[in-house]
């Protein structure tokens, strides 16, 4: 069979390393984003909007309020949507829509999230999410190898 047989070149067991490497991102990160967000809405009684609402919500609204300088009118969206931000991003990376794009959505998140973390003066925070980070990064630049994409 020759090298450029579009039988071998399909086939998974002769995808690149990068293919692989990216494969391998895409499923890390989405899978922690969604959780992430299901995170979120969980509860002891498990998984509700009311746990969402009544509990994250105004835990963040009132401990940016307390320990930060953020206007409430830049804290009070970003609390209502971040959750469903992460669960909305990480399905749609995991399903390989517009990945490029989903990824450098995930890149704006992390930062923004740091940014917040920098704020409390949470230093362990911080350097999670730059790890997260420079991970989005990687699959950034690696994106131009991914086989497995619905849209691109």
């Amino acid at each position: 069979m020759s090298r450029k047989s579009p039988t071998r070149n399909g086939s998974p067991l002769y995808w690149s390393a990068e293919s692989w490497a990216i494969i391998s991102l895409r499923l890390f990160l989405s899978l922690r984003f969604i959780l992430a967000g299901l995170g979120k809405f969980k509860g002891e009684e498990g998984y509700s909007f009311e746990n969402y609402y009544q509990g994250v919500i105004p835990w963040m609204t009132s401990t940016f309020a307390e320990k930060t300088n953020l206007p409430g009118f830049l804290v009070v969206p970003y609390a209502y949507t971040i959750g469903y931000v992460e669960i909305i991003l990480g399905v749609l990376l995991l399903l390989g829509i517009k990945t490029k794009y989903v990824l450098a959505l995930f890149a704006l998140t992390f930062v923004s999230l740091a940014y917040g973390q920098m704020l409390l003066g949470d230093g362990k925070s911080v350097s999670d999410l730059a790890i997260h980070l420079m991970i989005t990064a990687a699959a950034l630049y690696l994106v131009r190898h991914n086989k497995l994409e619905a849209l691109r």
